[in-house]
């Protein structure tokens, strides 16, 4: 239920959405991330860094960050405003960080054996992995 102190984004309210209380900002619902938000997420970080082939690495991290919140936000506390904060004051880039660093905790959360050692074929880092392809590929001619 969206209290006094929230505004709507517009996003749609859906029962996979969850909420972050990040302290001394506020409280946010944030939609559960699909495969249709990620592209919206490119699309937005496209237009945040106006098409730039490779932006610099600050302008990278700041647009991945803004793109993510502008889009999976579904409502957030009434003084929030990203589009209007000012990029002057190193406090908005702060709130920013802080913001998307409690939603990325938040949905790693909910990956099924966070903090557990994987065994899946790709996911070590320098192990000789077994290769899973067939060594002969059949080829089919019609």
């Amino acid at each position: 239920m969206q209290s006094a102190t929230e505004q709507n984004t517009g996003r749609k309210l859906l029962a996979t959405d969850f909420y972050v209380d990040v302290k001394d900002i506020g409280r946010f619902r944030l939609a559960k991330r699909t495969m249709r938000d990620e592209f919206q997420i490119g699309a937005e970080y496209s237009r945040l860094t106006e098409g730039v082939d490779t932006p610099t690495p600050w302008l990278a991290q700041m647009a991945t960050m803004v793109a993510n919140l502008k889009v999976l936000a579904v409502t957030v506390p009434e003084d929030w405003n990203i589009d209007e904060m000012d990029p002057l004051d190193d406090e908005s880039y702060s709130r920013i960080f802080r913001v998307y660093e409690a939603l990325r905790a938040r949905e790693d959360s909910f990956r099924a054996g966070i903090g557990k050692s994987s065994k899946k074929t790709g996911q070590g880092a320098g192990e000789d992995l077994a290769v899973l392809v067939q060594e002969e590929i059949p080829t089919y001619t019609e």
